[in-house]
């Protein structure tokens, strides 16, 4: 009798531990960011998901639905960053610059709904102090055939650094922009051209490509 309390006592102690085990299993998955994973895709899960992690998995997708390929984002040379200040390293009063960019796409009623999301920062120089700035964050959809603007947008971020501190985040998620529908491969209608306003693109002004994933 003692022998088969034990025992089930045992038991007890042994489903208990395993139905912890798979409590936390289930805590750390895809849709939790862990110790030293990156952040880089918050902007793109409040895009695709309105919020930042990944949901469960939804049900089947519509069969007869387009297959729409997003547009490229691309960072033209020179327009990553925006100093302000004088020309000497010592005379700069802060410094804006991009950080990881993402763009969630739809199509309807032969149309194209964008939206992009852009991470940055802003980093205080040796003549500028803390406080309270505002990011001049430009996007363009470019119409690849002629290099036209489809679509522009100027977006005044605000991003603030605390006392004591040396830096500030901030994450722009934009509202829906509509372009016209042309092809499953909107990467060939269409670039999404992502800069500060103001900044001087260099010489040539190449590119950073941004492919995200389908």
């Amino acid at each position: 009798m003692r022998a088969d309390l034990l025992m089930s006592g045992k038991l007890r102690f042994l489903a208990a531990s395993l139905a912890a085990l798979a409590l936390a299993g289930c805590g750390g998955g895809a849709g939790s960011a862990g110790p030293g994973e990156s952040t880089s895709n918050t902007v793109a899960n409040i895009l695709a998901f309105g919020r930042p992690s990944v949901p469960p998995a939804p049900s089947a997708a519509d069969p007869n639905a387009i297959h729409l390929i997003c547009p490229d984002i691309e960072v033209p040379d020179g327009l990553a960053a925006l100093r302000v200040g004088g020309q000497d390293s010592a005379t700069v009063r802060y410094q804006y610059s991009l950080g990881d960019t993402a763009r969630e796409c739809s199509v309807a009623n032969g149309q194209i709904t964008l939206r992009v999301g852009v991470e940055g920062r802003v980093l205080i120089g040796p003549a500028g102090g803390t406080g309270s700035f505002t990011a001049p964050v430009r996007i363009v959809i470019l119409r690849n055939a002629d290099q036209k603007a489809e679509v522009t947008r100027l977006y005044k971020v605000a991003v603030s650094v605390p006392a004591g501190e040396t830096q500030g985040s901030f994450n722009l998620v934009t509202e829906p922009i509509v372009v016209p529908y042309k092809h499953e491969d909107a990467t060939d209608d269409y670039s999404i051209v992502v800069g500060f306003d103001g900044a001087r693109p260099t010489a040539a002004a190449p590119v950073q490509r941004v492919r995200r994933r389908r």
